[in-house]
């Protein structure tokens, strides 16, 4: 019985065994389809990337004339400003000054006192100026 046993669970086992599917052919996808937009595509952004560029160089063009603008302005003001400083440097000189006190009436003092501020003391003789000992007026 073993050997009609054995048979018989074969069979049955090969009864139960699901049979493999059928292939079968497909149809190839159609590529003319896919070509038309992506070439379309790449004329659109390559349009966008030169007007791009196009725009960015008229720009960069405008800021640079504005900047050779700005540093003429900048020089012409740097030299105004030099000539303004050096007006101010001869209005400050010793002469200028001392001139300008004699013009104004003012006498020089030919016997300075100093205050020694330690003590508080004066050191010197203190006596009025007088109008016409040491200085020339120079009248411009």
């Amino acid at each position: 019985m073993s050997t009609s046993a054995a048979g018989a669970a074969r069979r049955l086992a090969a009864r139960t065994v699901p049979s493999a599917p059928r292939l079968r052919l497909v149809p190839a996808p159609s590529t003319t389809r896919g070509r038309t937009p992506f070439v379309g595509l790449v004329i659109v952004l390559l349009s966008l990337g030169l007007t791009g560029l196009i725009v960015l160089s008229t720009v960069l063009q405008r800021q640079a004339f504005e900047m050779q603008d700005l540093d003429r302005t900048a020089d012409r003001l740097q030299t105004q400003h030099d000539a303004l400083a050096a007006q101010v440097a001869e209005s400050r000189s010793p002469g200028r000054l001392a001139a300008e006190a004699v013009r104004l009436g003012m006498v020089p003092n030919t016997n300075p006192v100093f205050l020694r501020l330690s003590d508080g003391s004066v050191v010197g003789m203190p006596r009025p100026a007088e109008k016409g000992t040491n200085v020339k007026r120079v009248d411009r």
